[in-house]
């Protein structure tokens, strides 16, 4: 498995104008790691969905895409751009009731969680909304829960990918990335890291970096289900 490599920061699909200044994982991210760790045929499934960029790219490379997304006006907008025979698959739904939905098992999670800072105190699992609440200690056990549940969907040779960075914001640090590792790692066997260098303009808001969250460079952090797995499928 290579740890280091660098791609081009570059959104290739739209989404409606509403929704333009979300976050997003780019296509080319998504689509590097389902080559190396998936093949055609694997179900690919993405707990939360967002605008279903893992959910395209899974279908453009011959994957069987399912999504979990918490957004009622995010879960249409995927709908209509996966294709007619996999609108089925995207699930309006919370990713900590994933054992509630009609889910089937797993070759490929490849998935990114709405991220938190310490200090914050809106819910990450509720997309911010301003009357939820939340802090740095039980957002991590919501992801310890997501990732436990995933477990039991899983494949037995499953690859689990979390797309994740640690965040600055206003002069400090959050961890981010090396806490959602320590809380993944209590379902999955954690591989390893690859750092991915990403090329582009720095972007003015988040703390800059081209990137985002004040970083030129992200994470993906590669899971398995145990010890005894060979490290390819």
């Amino acid at each position: 498995m290579e740890t280091f490599l660098t791609l081009g920061y570059e959104q290739e699909t739209d989404v409606p104008p509403e929704f333009v200044d979300d976050v997003r994982t780019p296509e080319a991210y998504v689509r590097h790691f389902l080559r190396e760790h998936t093949e055609e045929g694997d179900v690919v499934l993405d707990p939360f969905a967002g605008f279903g960029t893992t959910l395209l790219v899974a279908e453009e490379l011959g994957r069987v895409p399912y999504g979990v997304e918490y957004e009622e006006d995010r879960v249409a907008v995927v709908r209509d751009r996966v294709s007619a025979d996999h609108a089925e698959h995207v699930i309006r739904g919370s990713a900590l009731e994933l054992d509630s939905h009609d889910l089937p098992p797993f070759d490929c999670c490849l998935t990114s969680p709405p991220y938190m800072v310490e200090g914050m105190e809106t819910n990450p699992f509720r997309n911010y909304a301003t009357d939820s609440e939340s802090d740095y200690d039980r957002y991590l056990a919501d992801v310890r829960e997501v990732f436990a549940q995933l477990r039991q969907l899983a494949s037995s040779d499953v690859t689990l990918l979390v797309d994740v960075s640690n965040v600055k914001f206003e002069g400090d640090v959050t961890t981010l990335a090396w806490d959602v590792a320590d809380a993944v790692s209590e379902s999955f066997h954690f591989r390893g890291e690859v750092v991915v260098g990403w090329k582009g303009e720095d972007q003015d808001d988040r703390d800059g970096g081209t990137y985002v969250y004040g970083y030129d460079h992200s994470y993906c952090l590669v899971f398995g289900a145990g010890e005894e797995e060979s490290e390819t499928k």
